[in-house]
Formats: structure tokens, C-alpha cells, sequence
């Protein structure tokens, strides 16, 4: 009796192991080890102390999506993933193994656990079948594996020497080493796409790194305090997060400071381009600034969400502001953008592949910003579907209406539109080839806000746009091939997309980014 009750609970545990390993997706396979940290709602929602000393041997299973990933050793979501979604694009980007649990019931005390629970040292490895490894491991063996990890060399290239502030018709993607690689494909991007009766990417600025670094070289306390943490062994420890982060902040205060000073010059040229922008009633439009490094959206490492962006906002309260005021707003911006390079964020990503931190020069991408968008959206010119619905050669597009939720950065219970649309192989620019497959619809209302119990019959583009959008993506990725990535058959592009009403309040597509896709 001993030995028929021993196999039907044997029997019972491998069923529910089983049902485990059938629920769970893997997102990205990979081997890793490290330590399990369980965060719940609110550790994700309200970044605890234990969110935030999440580092490299750590590996989070987070009860919410985060907004932002730390570079841990792997990830595990309660939470449903999109395939565009933060977690999934670094986890892709840093070759870590990502594991959604979504289906799963009782969520970590689930048999795929095996008794692990917070704080255990596990061995986790994802393979490209579904099949997935659990097992107990040891802090030993964590750093040991780290230790062994090679990292592909990445060289940064800058040019010092150019101080032209850009119009984007003016440079193309070959100005990548003296306004960084975000800068030169959006202008690259411009010349692919646009025509005299169409726009697609908008015209804006690019500001070359030689105002970064003239900066820095102006103010010595900022050099100063950046080269002492450069030198200082602490911050290479991979446990010291808030050790760095305090270092770092320090400054990022410096270059905030009211004491660190711009060079006026270019302040007086930023301003008098930017008053050339404007609407249809001539008012002065708000300006995008956004990061445009040399360490990012480069072909074997895109740094996706490690920088920032500000506005410049020369209107306020529907009244223009005076022109000490824009400066006032320019030197705001300039400065929030240039100590992103100080970012935690970015210094962890960085040492994780082991890019030297001295190296890094910002240029920066200015367009006019986007308001009031219609669709926002993220498209690869690839199957990147993961679904046996997504059959043959095409593109993947995730999508979401109006600007409140956003589509990298999903908030549980979000769902966009996933969209494929398989294309000819041998002709991609035949649009009459065409067939769009409809994965799932979004759960957000036509007024853009309310979230549906059930999913929106009504897609956040019509037909005649998801076409339009893969053509133009399409055609893109033809340009960007011979020039970025060597003629290789499996290149393709990560974009990210607007639909948005013009003055007349048609709806057009715009791009406003584009870089290597890594998979």
C-alpha cells in the first residue's frame, strides 16, 4: 500500500511539474545562476529598497512588470510579457534567459519552484523548445559563472572635432561618430522615407558630442568628481548598487548645478533654430530632446531606455514665452540630457558589457515632439511573432491607442494590438501581397483612457495604415541593410511609430526612430 502511495503522489507531483513546464513561456532561452529576489506589487510599483539593489547575480521574479530592468543574471514575470515589451528587448539585448509565469497558478509556490523560494542561489536554464531547468545552486557557482562570461568588445567611436548644430536633412547615418548613431539613423531614416508629398520622419536638429564634453571640460568639478569614481575599485563591485548609485548622483547634481555653466553660444544658436519651428497658427512648437550616445542603438548593442529625453517648452499657458525664458528652458533640457550618461541605469548596462565608461560621448536628436498621438507603437521587420498564427516571412507590430499607456513599458492588465503581417519574400514592397493576422486587440477604449474588461473588436489602426506602416518599414529596412548591417539575409530593424492628426486633422504615420533589431 506503502509502495501505490508513494507512486500516485509521485505520479500526481510529475503531472502538476508537467502542467508547470507546459504553462510557463519562455520568452528568451539562455543558462544562467544567480539568486532568487520575489518582489511583489508594490516592491515593482513603489521601487523598495529591495527593487533597487537588485544587480548582476540577481535574478527577480517580479509580481508586476517593471518599468525599468536592472542588468540581473535573469528574469521571471507573474506578470503577462509582450515580445516588445522592456523586459524581453534587454533581456534579448544582454543574451539573459527571461521566463513569463503567467499562466501559471500559485504563482512562486508553483512545482516548477521545487521548494525554492526568496534568497535561494538556483541554477536556471531555458531552452528554445520550452523546456525549462530549475534547480538549487550556490553563491559560488553564481560568480564563478559570471567570472566565466565573455563579453564581445565594443569599441566606441567619437569625433571631437565637429560643431555644427545639424539640420537632419544635412547628415545621414555616417555622422554616427560626431552626433551618435540615434541622431544620424533618424536623419538616415528622413532620406530613405520622405518624399516632396509625404513626410514620414520630420525634419529636427542634431548637436554633435563636442558640446558634451566642451561642458564638462568648462566646469573641472564635474571632470574632477567623474574621474575619482572612474578610479575608485568600489564602484566595479558588482554588489555595491547603492554605492554607485550614490556616487553617480552626486554628479548628476554637478551637472544639474546652477553653478555649471553652458557655453552661451550655443544656447543663442539653439534658440534662434528653434524659433523656426513652428505650427500652423506660428506659435513656437515644443522640441524633443533625446539622447543620442555613442553607446547605443549601435548593431551588436542598442541601450534601449538607458538615456534620457527632455522637452524644451517655449509655450506656457498658450502664451509664448520671452526669449530668456526659452534659454532658460533650453539649458534645462540640455543638462538633463547630458547627465543621463551619470544614469544608474546606464553605468550598470554599461559594465555589464564591458564598455569603458570614459568613452562615452552624448550627441543629441531634436524633433518636434509628438501630442495628442492617435497610435503608439513599436514594429520589427521581422516574424518575431512566437505564434503559430504568424506563419512565413513578415513584420511584427505591437500597438496601443493614444499616449497614456505605453507599449514597451506595458502596465499589468494593458494589452496592445500584436499584429503580423506576412509579406512576399521575394517581393517585400508589394503592398497587394499583403495579409494582415490579427494576434490580439487592445483593451483600451476609442476615447484612448478607459480600460475594457474585454478586448477593443476595433483595431487602433485601420488596414490601409498597418499596410502603409509595413511598407514604409520595409523599404527602410532595404536602405538600412548595405549600410548597417553588411548585407546580412537575417538583418531587420526595430522602429518605433506615431500616428498622429496633422493640422488638417488627417491622420498620418510618422517614424521617430529606427535601429538594428538584436535577436
Amino acid at each position: 500500500m506503502k509502495k501505490i502511495a508513494f507512486f500516485i503522489l509521485f505520479f500526481t507531483i510529475f503531472l502538476l511539474t508537467t502542467k508547470a513546464l507546459a504553462d510557463a513561456k519562455v520568452m528568451n532561452p539562455g543558462l544562467t545562476y544567480g539568486q532568487l529576489v520575489v518582489l511583489s506589487s508594490e516592491d515593482v510599483m513603489e521601487k523598495t529598497p529591495k527593487f533597487k539593489s537588485l544587480y548582476a547575480l540577481s535574478i527577480p521574479v517580479f509580481a508586476e512588470l517593471p518599468m525599468e530592468l536592472a542588468v540581473v543574471a535573469g528574469a521571471i514575470t507573474l506578470k503577462q510579457q509582450n515580445l516588445l515589451s522592456h523586459v524581453q528587448i534587454k533581456s534579448m539585448a544582454r543574451k539573459t534567459p527571461n521566463l513569463d509565469i503567467s499562466d501559471l497558478e500559485n504563482g512562486i509556490n508553483n512545482p516548477l519552484f521545487n521548494g525554492l523560494s526568496d534568497g535561494d542561489w538556483v541554477r536556471m536554464e531555458l531552452k528554445t523548445d520550452g523546456t525549462i531547468f530549475l534547480s538549487a545552486s550556490s553563491e559560488q557557482e553564481a560568480n564563478e559563472y559570471a567570472r566565466s562570461k565573455k563579453v564581445e568588445k565594443i569599441d566606441l567611436q567619437a569625433d571631437m572635432s565637429e560643431t555644427t548644430i545639424f539640420r537632419t536633412s544635412d547628415i545621414g547615418w555616417q555622422n554616427f561618430d560626431s552626433v551618435g548613431s540615434k541622431a544620424a539613423n533618424y536623419a538616415e531614416l528622413a532620406k530613405a522615407l520622405n518624399t516632396p508629398e509625404k513626410t514620414i520622419v520630420r525634419e529636427g536638429f542634431a548637436i554633435p558630442f563636442f558640446y558634451y564634453q566642451q561642458f564638462i571640460n568648462d566646469n573641472p568639478i564635474i571632470a574632477e568628481t567623474i574621474q575619482k569614481s572612474l578610479r575608485d575599485p568600489l564602484m566595479k563591485k558588482l554588489s555595491a548598487v547603492s554605492y554607485r548609485e550614490n556616487k553617480l548622483k552626486i554628479i548628476q547634481d554637478l551637472f544639474y548645478s546652477e553653478a555649471s555653466k553652458i557655453n552661451p553660444q550655443l544656447v543663442d544658436a539653439l534658440l534662434e533654430k528653434f524659433n523656426t519651428v513652428r505650427d500652423a497658427d506660428s506659435i513656437a512648437m515644443r522640441m524633443k530632446l533625446r539622447s543620442s550616445t555613442n553607446a547605443e542603438d549601435l548593431p551588436n548593442f542598442n541601450g534601449a531606455g538607458l538615456y534620457s529625453s527632455e522637452s524644451y517648452k517655449p509655450v506656457k499657458k498658450n502664451k509664448e514665452r520671452s526669449s530668456q525664458q526659452k534659454k532658460e528652458k533650453i539649458i534645462e533640457a540640455l543638462k538633463t540630457v547630458w547627465a543621463s550618461v551619470w544614469n544608474l541605469r546606464a553605468y550598470e548596462e554599461r559594465m555589464h558589457f564591458g564598455i569603458p565608461h570614459k568613452d562615452v560621448k552624448m550627441g543629441i536628436q531634436v524633433n518636434p515632439s509628438f501630442s495628442k498621438e492617435d497610435v503608439d507603437g513599436v514594429i520589427v521587420t521581422l516574424n518575431a511573432a512566437n505564434d503559430p498564427r504568424a506563419v512565413g516571412d513578415g513584420v511584427y507590430i505591437e500597438a496601443q491607442r493614444g499616449d497614456n499607456y505605453s507599449v514597451a513599458n506595458p502596465i499589468s492588465g494593458i494589452q496592445p494590438d500584436r499584429i503580423f503581417v506576412a509579406v512576399d519574400s521575394e517581393n517585400p514592397l508589394d503592398k497587394s501581397s499583403y495579409n494582415i493576422v490579427v494576434l490580439q486587440h487592445s483593451n483600451i477604449a476609442n476615447d484612448n483612457e478607459t480600460i475594457l474588461q474585454d478586448p477593443n473588436p476595433e483595431l487602433t489602426m485601420s488596414t490601409d495604415e498597418i499596410k502603409e506602416l509595413t511598407y514604409q518599414c520595409l523599404k527602410a529596412e532595404n536602405h538600412f541593410r548595405p549600410l548597417l548591417g553588411n548585407n546580412a539575409p537575417d538583418f531587420s530593424l526595430d522602429l518605433e511609430f506615431k500616428v498622429m492628426k496633422d493640422f488638417s486633422g488627417v491622420r498620418n504615420i510618422y517614424l521617430k526612430q529606427a535601429r538594428p533589431y538584436i535577436h
